[in-house]
């Protein structure tokens, strides 16, 4: 029995995720499929726009076998604890073969080799970085530029094709995956994307991004006064015809009932709840939360009676040396209490959070509860609470912005 895995979002699912799912399946004749899938919150430091019971109800529609949550710790964090977390999941079932993922183009020895540097990085990379970063370079920047000056006098590669290539978003996301699997049993297998790039926008593609997807949402959304669409009122759908043509016809169905029923959640929605959590903690700064220094600490505190909006007050705050993400992870964290030190506590005491499976699946299933390393959790309620709390304080803030009956006591797994 062969096993792919796959770290991911679906923020929401669209025909590229179904496009690299048939993918996966043709190109390594997997038996069955993997999901490590982000919760309630995510990689950009925001709500996801549905919940991620649906998400994972799209995943399985569309060809996923399994689907695990991706601790609310991990999920929120910047590419290299994503991609570490993602990996530990997939390690710790002991059933996945290998690790696949999206990229803009296929180099996979350039991966490793990137990967290889960043995992063990040589005095002169280090260097160049740290001087990069004092001169007022945002991370992401300085360390694209630390690897092109450490690759020209290393290795024999254009630095053009470098350059290109660790600008894009999912191949700095694959290069982390390579990190992270080193040393490890897994396996990582590139798989070429197609469509619209990462940010793109365009909605007009077969294949456009899951922000296009999202920008489509907005449109018929208001998202100030997070109203709810009248399911009665078919004009009012107009603009959601669109997502047919965006993502296979299971989950534009589930898309558009989350809509009708008020179930959407765009990032400011958090606006409020992330206010009264910044104020209530400005005597104290927020420091011992996940990214925030004390530079950023002290910017927020000064900054706070300018506070406006969730997306308002990143804008506000973000600066050449700090991005709008690397702010919006930082004030998502504060929201969801996620401190330093929550990153070694989740490492040191792991777990499988199953959000679904298939029915089919049974082969993979029993697998899965012979081979796994770390506690299997079917139902919250039978889980340490200690070991998941994070993730039910997400869910239950998560829970209220998106109008659900449920939580995480009474929603059970997701089984297709």
């Amino acid at each position: 029995m062969k096993v792919a895995g796959v770290i991911t979002e679906y923020n929401p699912f669209h025909n590229g995720h179904k496009y690299q799912l048939e993918q996966i399946k043709r190109q390594t004749s997997a038996d069955y499929i993997v999901v490590v899938m982000s919760g309630d919150f995510v990689q950009r430091g925001e709500p996801a726009i549905i919940d991620k019971y649906e998400r994972t109800r799209m995943a399985l529609l569309s060809g996923a076998d399994l689907v695990l949550e991706l601790p609310s710790v991990f999920a929120t964090a910047s590419a290299e604890f994503f991609a570490g977390g993602g990996v530990s999941v997939l390690k710790n079932t002991g059933v996945a073969d290998m690790l696949c993922y999206g990229v803009e183009s296929v180099d996979h020895e350039l991966t490793k080799l990137v990967a290889g540097v960043l995992k063990n990085p040589p005095a002169e990379y280090s260097a160049s970085l740290a001087r990069l970063i004092q001169r007022g370079m945002s991370f992401p920047a300085a360390r694209s530029r630390a690897l092109c000056e450490c690759f020209q006098d290393n290795y024999d590669i254009s630095l053009e094709k470098l350059d290109t290539f660790i600008a894009s978003p999912n191949n700095i996301l694959a290069i982390e995956y390579e990190k992270a699997l080193i040393d490890c049993d897994i396996a990582g297998f590139p798989i070429q994307r197609i469509g619209e790039g990462y940010h793109s926008t365009d909605s007009t593609s077969e294949f456009s991004s899951a922000t296009a997807v999202r920008g489509v949402i907005s449109t018929v959304y208001n998202t100030a006064n997070h109203l709810t669409v009248n399911s009665s009122n078919t004009s009012q759908f107009g603009n959601l015809t669109v997502l047919h043509t965006l993502m296979p016809a299971d989950c534009a169905k589930i898309l558009t009932h989350c809509i009708s029923n008020g179930h959407i959640v765009f990032p400011d929605a958090i606006s409020d709840l992330l206010y009264y959590r910044l104020i209530s903690e400005r005597n104290e700064g927020y420091e011992k939360y996940s990214d925030c220094t004390k530079e950023l600490s002290a910017k927020i505190v000064k900054n706070i009676y300018k506070y406006e909006s969730f997306t308002q007050f990143c804008n506000l705050l973000k600066s050449k040396n700090l991005t709008y993400t690397r702010i919006s992870r930082v004030l998502t964290h504060i929201l969801l209490g996620i401190e330093n030190d929550d990153f070694n506590i989740c490492m040191d005491n792991p777990y499988l959070r199953i959000l679904g499976f298939k029915k089919s699946s049974g082969e993979l299933m029993h697998l899965l509860k012979k081979r796994a390393s770390v506690p299997i959790i079917t139902k919250v309620a039978d889980a340490p609470y200690e070991l998941i709390s994070k993730d039910i304080f997400a869910a239950d803030l998560y829970g209220r912005l998106c109008h659900s009956t449920y939580n995480e006591f009474t929603h059970g797994i997701v089984i297709i």
